[in-house]
């Protein structure tokens, strides 16, 4: 299973700290600019330089990202209706990522021993991205 995640002109900003975050490799992006060029549907000037779509390696997991201009989607909508679960190696590991996603973000659930792991946490990143650390 992938992981697809839209943005509001935000995307490749929020690619640059995940890269940081998870120490991944840098994200494949092409933008709406890249686009084969087609005289039916130009591509407006002020969305050329938004992502079109990006791919970023967190662990074993293929994470899809990209911009969703207004004009081209239907309205994008923050819920909390879908979360990333990231299962640290290390509890160091664990408590670097909290505490990165966590800058300018919104704790959930303090990182903190459960009855299932070690260490679990929640939190809504600066992106409105609900994120839950664990470490087994």
């Amino acid at each position: 299973m992938d992981i697809y995640l839209h943005f509001k002109d935000q995307a490749a900003e929020a690619i640059t700290f995940y890269e940081d975050v998870f120490k991944t490799k840098p994200a494949q992006i092409m933008t709406f600019g890249q686009m084969p060029h087609d005289d039916n549907t130009p591509v407006d000037d002020s969305i050329k330089d938004l992502v079109l779509h990006a791919n970023l390696q967190i662990n074993d997991t293929n994470v899809m990202i990209s911009d969703s201009p207004e004009s081209l989607t239907s309205p994008r909508v923050i819920g909390n209706n879908v979360a990333l679960v990231f299962n640290a190696k290390t509890a160091g590991e664990a408590l670097e990522i909290f505490q990165q996603l966590a800058e300018n973000g919104t704790v959930l659930l303090p990182l903190e021993k459960t009855f299932w792991a070690e260490l679990y946490g929640m939190v809504k990143d600066r992106y409105g991205v609900n994120w839950y650390i664990n470490f087994l």
